[in-house]
């Protein structure tokens, strides 16, 4: 709860939606602060402005690949269990907010400035973000402590 809690406070000090979940949970990753939110500065917005995916969805998938990712070099075996690690994330976050469209989500097509400029007249960003941001950092939470990075269980067959 501690780290929702902090990624909500990312974003009400204007960081974006990505930016404060990657933050939040991987900058132990990065050689300083300012990398982790660099990487995920165009994935506000549902990447771009352009209300694709959500932003806490893109930045928790990036958290996920830190923690569990694959080399290409590597195992297969372990490029399909970070897939099916990633589908399952996908998939909790989906059908407990409905989609994984950030245009969806807010009810307001950010890809136009039209539709930006809605959203933010109708406080979208101010009620909607904060929601997913701490769904999505708390379902992340959850992950990580099921799928632990230094114990990875190889998938089944």
């Amino acid at each position: 709860m501690k780290k929702a809690s902090e990624a909500k406070q990312l974003f009400a000090n204007g960081s974006n939606c990505a930016q404060s979940i990657l933050y939040t949970f991987g900058r132990e990753f990065f050689r300083d602060d300012v990398s982790a939110i660099r990487l995920a500065s165009a994935f506000g917005g549902g990447i771009a402005s352009r209300g694709e995916m959500c932003g806490a969805v893109s930045g928790s998938l990036m958290v996920i690949g830190l923690h569990l990712g694959y080399s290409p070099s590597g195992d297969p075996l372990k490029k399909t269990y970070f897939q099916q690690i990633s589908g399952e994330f996908l998939q909790a976050f989906e059908h407990r907010f409905g989609s994984l469209q950030c245009r969806k989500l807010l009810k307001h097509d950010l890809s136009t400035t039209e539709g930006r400029n809605n959203a933010n007249r109708s406080g979208a960003f101010q009620s909607v973000c904060p929601v997913l941001i701490e769904g999505a950092a708390l379902l992340l939470g959850e992950f990580l402590q099921k799928y632990p990075s230094g114990n990875r269980p190889l998938p089944p067959g």
